[in-house]
């Protein structure tokens, strides 16, 4: 009964893998919009980045522009060593539009970057619904 029970859960752990696989990937233009909202908000460019993003996040961002800047402020400079698509998946919620979310890993000589962002479907709008950030390492 337990060896059942343990080959269950790993099948069950192992059908999570392919779940990605049956996802598309970012549309090229997808995959542009979020290089460029990460490098704008990187390098300072704030109009740029907001450019990116789909209206209702470009207003929470001009409403606390403090928050643009935290985060601005939190991605290291300089060149990465590697950028890797380490997940993708779709959120769907009842009350709210339903949300493609990608999630990269982004390497830098000290740093680890994790960078989230959203768009409404895959090969959809390129205007970013939802994004964050998470930098691990030196600061």
């Amino acid at each position: 009964m337990k060896t059942q029970s343990m080959l269950l859960a790993a099948a069950v752990a192992l059908s999570g893998c392919n779940s990605m696989d049956n996802i598309p990937n970012p549309s090229p233009e997808q995959e542009q919009a979020a290089q460029l909202a990460y490098e704008d908000l990187r390098d300072g460019k704030y109009d740029e980045f907001l450019d990116q993003l789909e209206p209702q996040l470009q207003t929470q961002f001009k409403d606390n522009e403090k928050l643009m800047k935290r985060f601005s402020r939190s991605i290291p400079k300089g060149e990465y060593k590697s950028k890797t698509l380490m997940t993708k998946q779709i959120e769907e919620a009842t009350n709210q539009p339903g949300q493609y979310k990608i999630s990269y890993e982004i390497a830098y000589p000290n740093n680890l970057v994790q960078y989230d962002v959203s768009f409404d479907q895959p090969n959809g709008s390129n205007k970013i619904r939802n994004f964050n950030i998470q930098v691990f390492g030196e600061s």
